[in-house]
């Protein structure tokens, strides 16, 4: 039986994390800091509306000589459950409130812990947050501007200087389209140069959902790990977890067939999600992806 380290798990599922956050800036009677409230105004009206996001990403962690490409869906419903899954490796998370689970079905374990720290609990959130003090109290959160064509606007989290060396990440960039302020790309930067790219697609708001898709199946015989301790096999007919999400009825979908969206992924894609040692293509990606951030 495998128990998997806790700050690995963090950092994993911090990788694919998406983001959509409200925050106030400090005010002052600036030309700028208007244009900044409007910003913020802006951005917390477009989200005022959403009860359940359902998306599609392609995520890349890149690597000085290496690219690993997977595929996911997620679903968030307000105000902390979010749900999100990749299909190679093939892996489930679900995150509410203080507590991940995590299911690998390739070792047929599901790893369950706590997070103590409230501004830790909040990176998970800071996408839908409408407060986001907690976090700003341990990190600076700062607007920037952008030049991709599809959102000139941004927003940046970075550890303070004194706590730079426990913070699991060095930068986290946030991409907005203009329009509609929802993310299209998420860049991290964590140490060692080590980056993960997040594309979004297919962004459906207030969708209806099915129950499960707020939950994770747990087959039998899959072996339970919580904070680090075995606690149970899962026998009988399996089991699901967590309680489901409460939903408003009306979002609530009845049919046996799945409402989210994946992305299916031809053998053709699949061979071009190999790791690629070639830095020639690593290179590229940096061009293309990786702009400077302009602080």
């Amino acid at each position: 039986m495998m128990i998997q380290n806790k700050s690995y798990i963090f950092i994993l599922s911090l990788l694919i994390f998406f983001v959509f956050f409200h925050l106030s800036l400090y005010c002052q009677n600036t030309d700028e800091d208007k244009e900044l409230d409007a910003f913020f105004k802006k951005y917390t009206e477009s989200r005022e509306k959403i009860d359940i996001l359902v998306a599609t990403f392609q995520q890349k962690n890149i690597y000085p000589d290496e690219i690993y490409t997977t595929f996911g869906s997620l679903v968030f419903v307000k105000p902390q459950r979010m749900v999100f899954t990749t299909d190679e490796p093939k892996k489930y998370t679900v995150i509410e409130e203080k507590r991940i689970y995590e299911y690998e079905p390739d070792i047929k374990q599901v790893t369950i812990y706590d997070l103590k720290d409230s501004a830790e609990t909040e990176l998970f959130f800071f996408a839908f947050a409408e407060d986001l003090n907690t976090l700003r109290k341990k990190y600076h959160v700062l607007p920037i501007r952008l030049s991709d064509e599809r959102g000139k606007h941004g927003i940046a989290i970075r550890p303070f200087t004194d706590k730079e060396e426990d913070s699991p990440f060095e930068e986290i960039v946030l991409y907005l389209h203009d329009e509609t302020f929802l993310p299209y790309r998420l860049r991290i930067v964590n140490e060692d140069n080590v980056q993960t790219i997040v594309d979004f697609e297919q962004i459906e708001i207030n969708n209806k959902i099915r129950l499960e898709d707020t939950q994770i199946y747990l087959p039998p015989g899959t072996n339970v790990i919580e904070n680090d301790k075995y606690k149970e096999t899962i026998t009988g007919e399996g089991k699901k977890i967590p309680d489901p999400a409460k939903l408003d009825p009306k979002y609530i979908d009845t049919s046996p067939k799945s409402s989210i969206v994946k992305k299916e992924v031809s053998e053709e894609t699949k061979e071009e999600q190999k790791p690629q040692n070639v830095p020639e293509e690593q290179n590229k990606i940096e061009i293309r992806d990786l702009e400077p951030i302009n602080k």
